[in-house]
């Protein structure tokens, strides 16, 4: 097994076809963030970004998508998810044959290579996760169609969001949905200032041009593979609230959703929610993928999960035994090593 390092947009139409054929086994794979588009995109805006291409026997095997850290000495050699913090889910997409990733990450020049929300059934990995770093991707499963899954839902939720619905519409017009927006540029523009409101990290993260760009360039998308859907919920001409998912044929996978502040106490974001997955039904699309930061309201519409997990491939051993003493000590609040992964500005 060898690996080699290439940026995203070298790869050519052979490697793009391997690459969309590995996404379809197993399933968790088809995830957008885990696509080939996703990963050209930020290399377009991100100098560091690259993908480790494994082969074995000459045949290509697994590709590892990942971004060089930049900030500061500590952070050489090291990387992170591509696209981090927007990305939702980061691993191998790859054949299924078994992957040494400690090797990977040496023979790609890394001292190593930190990841937040890995499949859990990605055994390349698994012997690098953290302990206590295991979590839930919440979901919505669509498969028996929206009406079943609606009635799955808690009596009290949905009395409560028809009910605040009914109270929008005597004051604003009727509560509709825009799957997605015929003005794509002024509705990313409304998300990114409701967000930006609302949350410290995402000022921050909408503070970084790079980020933006990548983020107006996905909206876009029409790839099969991550195509943006930018949907907005309105009462009456006012919109309430914005999504941006990236989509693959089946699925939606959660990337910013926000809503106007002033229309926090009807349940806006909620009210979206439900919303899209009542059209979603409609256009062939059985799932919904909330990725690892899960808000209070998608808790309250999710009916199932998978699971996940943090950790770090080391390429060299004594690394990673420096690195697990430092943890200790950080979990106890005498020291912070290398570059932290925290929660995305996601969602």
């Amino acid at each position: 097994m060898r690996a080699t390092v290439v940026r995203p947009g070298d790869l050519g139409p052979s490697e793009a076809a391997r690459w969309a054929a590995f996404q379809r086994t197993p399933p968790v794979t088809l995830s957008p963030f885990l696509s080939l588009t996703f990963a050209q995109a930020v290399g377009r805006h991100r100098p560091g970004a690259r993908v480790a291409v494994v082969e074995d026997g000459g045949q290509i095997e697994a590709f590892l998508p990942f971004e060089l850290a930049t900030s500061g000495m500590a952070t050489r050699g090291m990387a992170l998810p591509i696209g981090f913090p927007m990305s939702q889910l980061q691993g191998f997409v790859g054949s299924g044959a078994p992957i040494d990733a400690k090797a990977v990450a040496r023979q790609a020049g890394l001292r190593g290579w930190r990841f937040k929300h890995a499949p859990a059934d990605q055994e390349a990995l698994r012997p690098h996760r953290y302990a206590g770093s295991d979590s839930q991707c919440l979901l919505v499963d669509l498969s028996a169609g929206y009406e079943v899954y609606h009635k799955g839902l808690s009596k009290s939720l949905t009395s409560e969001v028809a009910r605040r619905r009914r109270a929008l519409e005597r004051r604003f017009g009727t509560v509709s949905l825009e799957w997605h927006s015929a003005q794509p540029a002024a509705a990313l523009t409304k998300l990114i200032e409701w967000k930006s409101g609302m949350y410290g990290p995402s000022r921050e993260l909408f503070a970084d041009p790079a980020a933006v760009r990548i983020i107006e360039e996905l909206s876009t998308s029409a790839s099969d593979d991550c195509a943006g859907v930018l949907s907005v919920l309105s009462a009456g001409s006012t919109p309430i609230a914005a999504a941006l998912w990236l989509a693959e044929p089946h699925a939606l996978a959660g990337w910013f959703t926000t809503y106007d502040p002033e229309f926090r106490r009807s349940s806006p974001g909620t009210m979206l929610l439900l919303a899209v997955a009542e059209e979603a039904v409609s256009r062939g699309i059985t799932l919904f993928d909330f990725g690892g930061w899960p808000d209070d309201h998608k808790r309250r519409v999710a009916n199932g999960a998978y699971p996940v997990m943090g950790g770090a491939v080391w390429a060299l051993r004594t690394e990673k035994t420096a690195r697990r003493v430092y943890r200790r000590l950080a979990t106890r609040g005498a020291v912070r090593s290398g570059p932290e992964l925290t929660p995305a500005a996601t969602l």
